[in-house]
């Protein structure tokens, strides 16, 4: 094989050059965020007068003068639409170059053979399908275009926007087009290559890249040899030995920090690249990184300098909130900055540590969890004022949440607490339970959590989970209910070294036996030691005892912060709202603000705009019998238009729109946070009714 680096156009140009797609390669298959993102990288070169941007390798072979791609038929045939695309905008004069030339060049240089014999003069030969929908951009009428088509779909992207946009001229647009850079690998049968072989490892299943190796690649790759080493050592290396293993999930949360939105695990790469874009350079962005990424180290390692907070967060880690890190991270950056004391910190750390544990024994849902800490450190400095303490606000904002992110309040914390299954809740959740109830806030501490991991300790149940007949005596003649109700409740559970001695053996002979609960070392057991019997009237002391223990352990936090009063309230789709009788004055979506006059506006307005990026999905929703609210034909003034031949219902309630806007944003892989709201203010109920 031979490889070069050569500029695409000059990979594309040539006399009697035609490529092929072979069949064993898939269909064209661009998304329309690969179309977005090339764009947006086109138009970047333009604005940053860069004159090279590479483009990744293309492997081919010469058959019978037919070029036959093995690999990068996606980006000739995207590329291929874009020239198509800036064609027809100069034929129909929708948009004028300043070279005269430039519609024949296009046409004659990359997209036609003129001279060609055959009565197909187009170039590039697309398999199956696409070569149809592709031959009739160039050569038809719109009427008769394929929309259903992944290559119309994606043309007509490229056209609405260098059309209706006009970002960079098209002059402009074709000399970034001349920016882009390839490896040409030029397969060679005659020599003893295997096109079909090497097809197969390009294709096959290896050890891909991780998210962090992209990003490294494109932080360091476009710089000059001596500025990539200088900032390797400075930034990169110090942030992989800080975050080790963890690198994908710390730039995840790195991202979630400074944007308030959760990238996809898959897709940290493209998310990190659209946060660059945003950015003035890429040394403060590693800057950022590579101290954000010291706090990551000591969550992650229980290293905080404090013994304190390092008991706390070894906890948080015990009960696996990760989903919490991004708000610890930006939280500890902040009070490092700030100069905040270690009791105030420390009040921080316990709260999310009480509201963290209560939400799990009220079994509230843990991803409800991912979108709170997401946007938590700065929905409070955003209440915050200059006087007011930092964890004040904290509990104040934690305690005004409703639905999912409800922080449990007494009532129902100790109503689960003492119900609750703890036998079978989670490993990790039972192991923080004892650890906490065995130790308090004792300095003298047993190590429960390492003698639960490597079992030398197991969950003793106290009246056995098969009840003899000296236990059916014991408990007398309600003996099925009172073990039906206690069994696997936290007054009937406790920790030992000993549970195959202690079998289903009567109380008197647990508590006296050796080894037994008179003797045992650990706290939770000498509580129970002071019984002579088990039955239920011991059950409800026990439970009476522990709920005392917990208010005092899990202690609901207090505040006497204030807030001022604010005009208009900014709430994230994602967030458990009632939106009903709200009004509301705009709308943001995907960083873009839009004015709008009501909700009737809203919906249609994101429709829109989604159905500019992909029509594809809502087409799919207009011509499912089944959907009652977006159709192909107007209903009298229910329905808005939303697109030619597409309409959408709007006689619903609030809630409703809200419904369908939120499953929207799903079909396009959108996460809820991409769209927040701007309601008026709630002036009737004095504020905002959640």
């Amino acid at each position: 094989m031979k490889g070069d680096a050569v500029k695409l156009v000059q990979f594309l140009e040539g006399s009697q050059k035609r490529f092929v797609i072979p069949v064993y390669q898939r269909n064209y298959d661009w998304k329309k965020e690969n179309c977005i993102q090339l764009y947006n990288d086109l138009v970047s070169l333009i604005k940053k007068k860069k004159t090279n941007h590479f483009f990744g390798s293309i492997v081919s072979y010469v058959q019978n003068k037919d070029v036959i791609i093995i690999d990068g038929q996606q980006r000739i045939t995207t590329v291929s639409l874009i020239m198509i695309a800036m064609m027809n905008a100069i034929k129909k004069g929708a948009l004028i170059p300043e070279d005269e030339l430039l519609y024949e060049r296009l046409r004659d240089t990359y997209i036609l053979d003129r001279f060609r014999k055959e009565e197909r003069k187009v170039r590039l030969k697309p398999f199956r399908n696409d070569c149809d929908a592709f031959d009739r951009l160039i050569f038809k009428d719109e009427e008769e275009y394929i929309e259903d088509s992944k290559v119309t779909m994606n043309y007509r992207y490229f056209y609405d926007r260098m059309v209706n946009s006009q970002e960079i001229s098209l002059d402009e647009l074709y000399m970034a087009l001349e920016s882009l850079e390839i490896i040409e690998i030029l397969i060679e049968p005659d020599h003893g290559d295997d096109p079909q072989l090497i097809f197969e490892s390009l294709n096959s299943t290896g050890l891909d890249l991780t998210e962090s190796d992209k990003i490294r690649n494109f932080v360091l790759m476009g710089l000059p040899a001596d500025v990539q080493e200088d900032y390797y050592n400075a930034y990169w290396s110090k942030i992989e030995k800080n975050c080790g293993e963890g690198l994908d999930n710390f730039v995840r949360d790195f991202l979630t920090i400074q944007t308030g939105t959760i990238a996809n695990f898959k897709k940290i790469y493209a998310a990190f690249k659209g946060y660059h874009a945003t950015c003035d350079g890429i040394e403060s962005v590693l800057q950022n990184m590579t101290s954000y990424s010291k706090f990551y180290h000591q969550i992650h390692q229980n290293d905080l300098g404090n013994k304190t907070l390092n008991e706390i967060m070894f906890r948080l880690n015990l009960l696996d909130v990760t989903v919490a890190y991004p708000y610890l991270i930006a939280f500890l950056e902040y009070a490092n900055k700030e100069s905040m004391s270690v009791e105030e910190v420390e009040k921080v750390f316990s709260c999310i540590e009480v509201y963290v544990f209560r939400r799990q024994i009220c079994d509230y849902p843990s991803n409800a969890l991912n979108k709170i800490f997401a946007s938590l450190h700065k929905s409070i400095l955003k209440l915050k004022k200059e006087t007011d303490a930092y964890s004040s606000v904290l509990i104040y904002f934690l305690e005004s949440r409703t639905l999912s992110a409800t922080f449990p309040k007494d009532e129902e914390f100790i109503q689960n607490f003492v119900t609750r299954n703890v036998y079978s809740m989670q490993k990790k959740n039972k192991f923080y339970l004892f650890e906490r109830l065995e130790n308090c806030s004792s300095k003298e501490k047993n190590d429960v959590y390492e003698n639960l991991e490597n079992k030398t300790y197991s969950i003793e149940h106290i009246m056995p989970q098969s009840l003899n007949a000296e236990w059916k005596q014991a408990l007398g003649e309600d003996h099925a209910r009172i073990q039906e109700e206690w069994l696997h409740t936290i007054a009937n559970l406790t920790l030992t070294a000993y549970n195959p001695n202690y079998s289903n053996k009567t109380f008197a002979e647990k508590k006296t036996m050796e080894n037994g609960f008179a003797i045992s070392g650990l706290r939770l057991n000498q509580y129970i030691a002071s019984f002579d019997q088990w039955t239920e009237a011991e059950l409800k002391l026990r439970k009476a005892h522990l709920i005392e223990v917990a208010r005092s352990i899990w202690k609901y936090p207090t505040t006497e912060f204030v807030p001022e009063e604010k005009d208009d309230e900014i709430v994230s789709l994602s967030e458990d709202y009632r939106f009903t009788g709200r009004g509301i004055k705009a709308f943001t979506l995907l960083d873009t603000q839009y004015t709008v006059r009501d909700w009737v506006d809203t919906i249609v307005e994101i429709y829109k705009q989604l159905y500019f990026i992909d029509p594809s999905a809502i087409h799919l929703e207009a011509n499912n019998p089944e959907n009652v609210w977006v159709s192909t034909k107007p209903f009298e003034n229910a329905y808005r238009k939303i697109a030619e031949g597409i309409y959408l219902c709007t006689n619903n309630d609030t809630m409703t729109k809200v419904r369908l806007i939120k499953g929207l944003l799903h079909k396009y892989q959108l996460d809820e946070d991409d769209v927040t709201v701007i309601l008026t203010p709630d002036r009737a109920r004095g504020k905002s009714v959640k």
